[in-house]
């Protein structure tokens, strides 16, 4: 008994040596996937960040402005399809019957009868021609709106987007202003108990301090107006959002800028067609001084109050000029006329609005880029005068209020810095918006609301 004691114990500690070793192997994995997934997590900011491209095309597909452009176009499309129409014939068929009592001789008569006619217009001085023409130019400049509206609409998205981390770093900055004057005022609390400083010195780091925390409720205040903007554009919540915004690329010169808008922008291409539009009305309104021929052919069947059955077809011929109308014609050639003249004065007016804007840009990013220049180095010389100003003071040989001045200067250089490298980036934009070139292919998107390599005629 003893000994089979002995042996089932040794069996026991034996299994229970390869429990634990089971059990430390399934530890150790299990501690391996929890760290993985911790990590996963707190990578969450870069790893779910927001990119500008995700943005701009949440937009593209959420923007009531987009919808509304996009109604407008098709109703345009249809137009062009109902005055199309007029070219071909028009049939018609007609059914009619009826039945007569004749009181006196207490009789009744029934008649029935049924016609198809067919007419179509020979000849109408190409009114119809140009009413076409004229619609597909109001197609045409519809498209050009529509795809302008999806450009201002990226534009306003990206605003948007840069606004956010423009606001964001001046958050941040200003926090850190507000930590550091912080340990400047407990320092100088410190120092003045042990006899160091005067209370002039807390008084001074005290009034920084409440400046500073005046300055960060501001930009948090701007900060949540930036977000809720951001939101109602895009349609999605400014988090996680990608920090680094690279300038797109932009054409080499200003000469090159201008072709581009003169060729590309939206808003003068629809201007353009409107005035080709007017062209065509114009056109159209001479035409109805021209004579007008078409020709009908009917079909008829039924049976006459005699009993008799009868089928007839015909054909006829019917032309019309106008005589006299009171001038009303020439008073509509002369209306169109003027609406031609107006139409060519707007798209003279549109083309050097387009071109003035194309050279606001790009002085815009000119500048800009110069200012960053400037602002990088004062913020690095900045910085090397406050590290000595602090160092200065902590040996006696520098004021508080060296040190609180020398802060304010380095956040102020920082602030302009941001501020400038965001107004970079808008110019960019709105360099791209101003040649017709900010379209969803150039920067990455998938969604378009029509193709935009497709001419538009």
């Amino acid at each position: 008994c003893l000994g089979d004691l002995k042996k089932n114990r040794h069996l026991y500690f034996e299994r229970m040596i390869m429990g634990n070793q089971i059990i430390v192997i399934i530890e150790s994995v299990c501690l391996r996937v929890l760290i993985i997934f911790l990590t996963f997590f707190s990578m969450g900011g870069h790893v779910f960040a927001i990119s500008l491209e995700e943005a701009l095309d949440a937009a593209l597909n959420t923007n009531s402005e987009i919808i509304a452009a996009r109604q407008t176009y098709k109703l345009h499309v249809e137009n062009v399809n109902q005055i199309a129409s007029s070219k071909l014939p028009s049939i018609s068929a007609n059914v009619s019957g009826n039945k007569i009592w004749d009181l006196k001789n207490d009789d009744d008569t029934d008649n029935l009868s049924a016609d198809i006619t067919a007419n179509y217009t020979l000849f109408d001085g190409n009114l119809i021609d140009h009413s076409i023409t004229a619609e597909k130019f109001t197609l045409s400049s519809a498209k050009a709106q529509l795809l302008a509206v999806e450009q201002k609409v990226l534009f306003d998205s990206v605003v948007a987007y840069l606004n956010v981390l423009r606001d964001m770093r001046l958050v941040a900055l200003s926090k850190k202003n507000v930590a550091f004057l912080r340990q400047q005022l407990d320092a100088s609390t410190s120092r003045y108990e042990l006899g160091e400083v005067t209370l002039t010195d807390v008084a001074q780091a005290t009034a920084a301090l409440e400046a500073a925390t005046s300055v960060l409720v501001s930009r948090e205040g701007l900060l949540n107006l930036s977000t809720s903007l951001f939101e109602t554009i895009v349609g999605a919540k400014a988090e996680n959002l990608e920090v680094n915004i690279e300038l797109p690329i932009l054409p080499d010169s200003l000469e090159e800028a201008k072709k581009l808008a003169e060729k590309s922008n939206l808003t003068l291409k629809s201007t353009i067609f409107i005035e080709k539009r007017a062209k065509a009305l114009w056109d159209a309104s001479k035409s109805k001084s021209f004579p007008t021929l078409s020709i009908i052919s009917s079909l008829s069947s039924g049976q006459s109050v005699a009993d008799n059955d009868y089928a007839n077809f015909g054909i006829s011929l019917r032309g019309s000029i106008p005589i006299y109308n009171g001038g009303s014609l020439k008073s509509g050639e002369r209306g169109a006329y003027s609406s031609l003249e107006a139409a060519m004065a707007n798209t003279t007016i549109v083309r050097l609005n387009v071109m003035q804007q194309v050279m606001t840009a790009w002085s815009d990013i000119k500048v800009s880029s110069s200012i960053i220049s400037a602002r990088i180095r004062q913020v690095e010389a900045t910085e090397l005068a406050h590290q000595g100003i602090s160092e200065e003071a902590r040996l006696g040989s520098r004021t508080t209020l060296d040190v609180l001045e020398s802060e304010q200067s380095l956040m102020n250089t920082k602030t302009d810095l941001e501020t400038a490298l965001s107004d970079r980036l808008v110019a960019a934009y709105r360099l791209l918006m101003q040649t017709g070139t900010l379209t969803p292919s150039s920067l990455g998107i998938s969604s378009a609301l029509l193709d935009e390599h497709s001419d538009i005629n």
